[in-house]
């Protein structure tokens, strides 16, 4: 139905257009001026209306504040049309007879209908590309759904059950965007389709008690699913948002999860290149595993290349800022500003935007954490090494960043403040 009335919207509009523009050529003066804009403004509107086609078509349009004030004009210029028809119909229909009065009453009565149409395509917002079609009780394959888990940006996360094997998983559901593109986004840019599948890639070559595993990909009916290990736990960053005081020998053994983890990634050949709190999970024993590998870089990829700018800003290397070549050393660095962070409470670069961030990272030195809470002055040198600008000044692994931190001495009964904001 939606479609439907996106059609015959669409349809009206060309026709307004048409029609003012032929008023026009027999008008002189403002009146002249006055059909110009309205036919403007029809073409306009006619425009707006095949970007709505498409983007719901291709499963983009959700209901975001950008979206839903483009609906809210677009709907509001259409009625404004719409009445201004109305109003020329009527009056020109007092003043002719025969066959111009029966056309001008044909415009009266489908400016009425198509008035009508609008309030159908504008009852209900499109469905958010990140939220696929799956309810409690039915199933992804051989998979049970029993729940939802969770639903952010990039897709919705629920509670699955595997019968043959007898366990619980956790199934990760997008929408798929338009596969004509290049890169599966229907828009040239980069797309969740091709980021889903990347993550089952790089995730799924991976076995260790440190990442998440992934068990299972499908893609089916528009819908692609990620079955992945469940983690009975929650990220990190919403654990260090509950703490109070928690002891550094707690931050540094998630730290030490964390740099075992990711050494075994790059040792498969995976680079993460996207480590910050809501992509670790800990368990309920406190263990960390990594997660979400939506835009790492798996070796012998043919979707990422240089110079394409990914990441999260706050946690992104000086090469991931210039679209440079990244490696295992652009974890290190994401890593060292997540030890800051878990030691101060506080980000070393943050900014209004992402252009200032940027300008911190490639040309400010990160402040040392001891000068801001009372932690001990080795951890400057670690956190100074793995955040180095170039990355030949950093860690050469990660595992020699876990030794680094391994050799730092705090007192056994330590329990510095942190006041987590990340």
């Amino acid at each position: 139905m939606r479609r439907i009335a996106y059609l015959s919207v669409a349809a009206y509009l060309a026709v307004q257009a048409g029609a003012y523009f032929t008023d026009n050529t027999g008008t002189t003066g403002s009146v002249s001026s006055a059909y110009l804009v309205l036919a403007t403004l029809a073409v306009v509107l006619l425009a707006a209306t095949l970007a709505f086609m498409t983007n719901e078509r291709a499963g983009r349009l959700a209901e975001t504040p950008m979206w839903h004030g483009a609906r809210i004009a677009w709907v509001s210029f259409a009625l404004l049309l719409i009445v201004v028809r109305i109003v020329a119909a009527f009056q020109l229909n007092q003043e002719t007879v025969g066959f111009d009065s029966a056309i001008n009453a044909a415009w009266f009565i489908s400016s009425f209908l198509v008035a009508g149409l609008l309030f159908v395509v504008a009852r209900s917002p499109a469905r958010p590309a990140a939220e696929a079609p799956t309810t409690n009780g039915s199933t992804v394959g051989k998979y049970e759904i029993r729940g939802l888990l969770g639903r952010g940006a990039m897709g919705t996360v629920h509670d699955g059950w595997d019968p043959l094997i007898g366990r619980r998983v956790a199934i990760k559901t997008i929408l798929l965007a338009n596969e004509n593109s290049p890169d599966g986004s229907g828009s040239g840019g980069f797309g969740s389709a091709a980021r889903f599948r990347r993550e089952a890639q790089a995730a799924g070559r991976l076995l260790h008690p440190n990442v998440v595993s992934v068990f299972d990909y499908e893609e089916a009916g528009g819908t692609a699913y990620l079955v992945m290990e469940f983690v009975d736990g929650q990220p990190l960053g919403d654990w260090l948002s509950k703490q109070n005081r928690p002891p550094l020998f707690e931050l540094l053994r998630i730290m030490d999860d964390i740099l075992i983890g990711l050494g075994y990634c790059h040792e498969h050949g995976v680079i993460h290149r996207d480590i910050k709190p809501a992509n670790i999970m800990l368990t309920r024993e406190g263990r960390a595993k990594l997660a979400d590998f939506g835009i790492a870089r798996v070796d012998n990829s043919s979707v990422t290349q240089t110079g394409m700018v990914t990441g999260t800003a706050a946690y992104m290397s000086p090469e991931q800022f210039s679209g440079g070549p990244v490696d295992a050393r652009t974890d290190i660095y994401a890593c060292g500003v997540l030890l800051y962070l878990m030691l101060t409470g506080e980000r070393p670069f943050s900014g209004a935007g992402m252009t200032e961030v940027m300008y911190k990272v490639l040309t400010t030195e990160v402040p040392s954490p001891s000068a801001l809470v009372p932690v001990p002055p080795a951890f400057d040198a670690v956190v100074k090494r793995a955040m180095a600008k170039l990355p030949e000044d950093r860690f050469p692994s990660a595992g020699a960043f876990a030794a680094a931190l391994r050799d730092v001495a705090i007192p056994p009964d330590d329990a510095t403040t942190v006041l987590p904001r990340g």
